[in-house]
């Protein structure tokens, strides 16, 4: 469980079933507790709206507890890690293949109350936290932050569909988030990774300074950068300290009512703790539930107007499915230079490097890769390195509601069909042969290595299904991520994705939903 702050934790002793139910007007609702759904409340608060925030978490079961006070001597073992996943059974059985389970087993979703359906030839790892806060702070969770680039925006090998953006229309809000973050990390002037606005400029470390000479040595075109990261902000707290924040965790959205004029005014709720369907109203709604939990909600949320849900119309909805390609190897190192002590988040960053030997990358897609470094004795280090490469949007890759199966609470599941296409497994055969050379020039001497790209979903940055466009005939949210079959209705996370590019989503989430709640506010005071 996260330590909250007293402003929020006196916000959800305030937040009773009697407050939030029944009916109560609010003047937004906003769909989840993560890293999104914190930017939303906060910016709405902040312009003096009263907002109630909904989060599904903060349930947790006897056998997660357990778990969670063994975890802490056996995370680093991996029988131990065995041991936890065969001590959750079935319950976790998806959930235990997260790297961060056995730190904070609590907060991730029990797969027997929370079920999906696959395929059986196309496995698709969901990994849920729900907890406020999200998967943002998690223990182990990577901190990175970086800005979406023009080739990104607008991919110039036309095999998806460009944003719906002008090239630097991001920038302010980028920066807006930016600071919030207090941004740790360097400018390196990379025109395919733009450069950020930074509270903290770094010096590379000993080690860090010389990996990097070793790597623009080997390749001409590479740019080994410093990673920029960030501990986790604490938007709520900030939104809470407004007095206008309502949060009612254990409330999972069931549907959101719009009405007849095609305006959102509600939504419809679930209590776990009671299992009652409560209702609250407001004419402005985010949902920031997560990229596929977002679209589940929007296919369960048909009227007469948009039967097969918000957005089915459009043909997008539920479709375009993304998550990064990720292969990743480590192995023992020389020792590190004194002074090469990392903080957690620091990392070494390669953009691009799929085109390490050309002087500027290709128009296709690629892929970036996250280098750690840390000191286990004088005698030698430990090397971890992680690659993602970009996954095509796709419309066969899809997640629709499954007809027969439903979940705890009764509220139908979805049914994900998502699989690698040929680029992608190519490009996860290069991706390996680039770790094994970054792995030669490191001095570095392998222990492990994947052999084929984790199933997707495996990379936790899931992105797409509920695209934002410029037509509504093809795209499910308007430029502004307001969705186009409910006025009032904005989607701002990873779901509204039209492409991915290589970059960790996050920052372009988080500016993103502060671009929508300023065109929100701006439309309802116009």
């Amino acid at each position: 469980m996260r330590r909250l702050g007293p402003a929020l934790a006196a916000a959800l002793r305030a937040t009773t079933l009697e407050v939030a139910g029944s009916a109560a007007q609010y003047d937004a609702i906003v769909i989840g507790a993560g890293a999104a759904g914190g930017m939303a409340a906060l910016s709405l608060t902040e312009a003096g709206l009263r907002v109630l925030v909904l989060e599904a978490g903060f349930v947790r079961s006897p056998i997660s507890l357990i778990s969670r006070r063994l975890s802490r001597s056996l995370i680093r073992n991996t029988m131990g890690r065995v041991a936890l996943a065969a001590l959750d059974g079935r319950r976790h059985a998806i959930q235990t293949q997260c790297y961060a389970w056995p730190a904070a087993p609590e907060a991730f979703v029990d797969d027997l109350d929370c079920p999906y359906v696959t395929p059986p030839d196309h496995p698709f790892i969901w990994l849920r936290a729900r907890q406020v806060g999200g998967r943002l702070v998690i223990p182990g969770h990577g901190r990175q932050y970086y800005r979406l680039g023009p080739a990104d925006l607008i991919p110039p090998d036309g095999l998806s569909a460009r944003w719906p953006l002008q090239v630097g229309e991001l920038d302010p809000w980028y920066a807006n988030v930016e600071r919030r973050l207090e941004l740790a990390g360097r400018n390196d002037n990379v025109p395919w990774l733009p450069d950020s606005e930074l509270s903290i400029v770094l010096e590379p470390t000993p080690a860090e300074g010389a990996l990097q000479r070793s790597i623009s040595t080997r390749w001409s075109g590479a740019r080994p950068l410093l990673g920029r990261f960030a501990a986790p902000f604490d938007a709520l707290e900030a939104a809470a300290q407004t007095g206008r924040l309502l949060i009612r965790t254990g409330a999972i959205a069931r549907k959101i009512e719009v009405n007849e004029s095609g305006s959102v005014h509600g939504v419809v709720w679930i209590d776990q703790a009671s299992r009652a369907e409560e209702l609250a109203l407001a004419r402005l709604v985010f949902l920031c539930a997560s990229a596929l939990e977002s679209t589940r909600l929007l296919l369960l949320s048909g009227s007469q107007r948009s039967p097969g849900g918000l957005g089915a119309t459009s043909g997008a909805l539920g479709r375009y499915l993304m998550d990064h390609v990720r292969v990743e190897a480590e192995g023992n190192g020389p020792p590190l230079p004194p002074g090469s002590t990392a903080e957690e988040g620091r990392c070494l960053y390669l953009p691009r490097f799929e085109a390490r030997d050309l002087p500027v990358p290709g128009p296709g897609r690629g892929f970036g890769v996250q280098i750690i470094q840390e000191s286990i004795s004088r005698r030698r280090s430990h090397f971890s390195v992680s690659s993602y490469a970009e996954m095509l949007p796709k419309q066969e890759n899809r997640v629709t509601l499954d007809p027969t199966r439903r979940d705890a609470w009764n509220i139908p599941v979805l049914h994900i069909d998502c699989a690698h296409g040929p680029a992608e497994l190519l490009r996860a055969r290069e991706q390996a042969v680039a770790l094994r050379e970054l792995a030669e020039v490191a001095g570095v001497i392998l222990t492990r290595i994947d052999q084929a790209p984790a199933p997707p979903g495996s990379a936790n940055h899931e992105c797409g299904t509920a695209r934002m466009g410029s037509d509504p005939k093809t795209s499910v949210l308007t430029p502004h991520n307001e969705c186009w079959e409910a006025r009032g209705l904005y989607v701002t996370d990873g779901a509204c994705f039209p492409s991915q590019g290589t970059q960790n989503p996050t920052l372009t989430i988080l500016a993103l939903t502060a671009r929508a709640c300023d065109h929100a506010l701006r439309t309802a005071s116009g």
